[in-house]
């Protein structure tokens, strides 16, 4: 693996780590796993405010500021999809 793609699995796995992080304290209940399958709002049970909260501790746990014109509900459908938003937004 070259250094370029070991940074970029770094960076997504601390990504990853941080969403899974910011929805146990925001969500309050004790969650199945937490994979990058995982439904947001389906599974976990996400709302409309939780997408606010949770923008706000990630912008805050990643030092990343977000531009809300680039978000769509389909970035919100699970961790991963939402993960892939976070790594496009803080590409190099």
């Amino acid at each position: 693996m070259t250094d370029t793609a070991t940074a970029t699995t770094v960076r997504r796995d601390r990504i990853v780590a941080a969403i899974s992080s910011a929805l146990i304290e925001i969500l309050e209940y004790d969650l199945p796993e937490i994979t990058e399958d995982s439904r947001l709002f389906d599974q976990l049970g996400l709302d409309s405010t939780g997408v606010f909260e949770l923008l706000m501790r990630l912008e805050e746990a990643l030092d990343v500021e977000f531009d809300t014109d680039n978000l769509e509900m389909g970035h919100f459908e699970t961790v991963r999809s939402l993960a892939d938003f976070v790594v496009s937004e803080t590409g190099d």
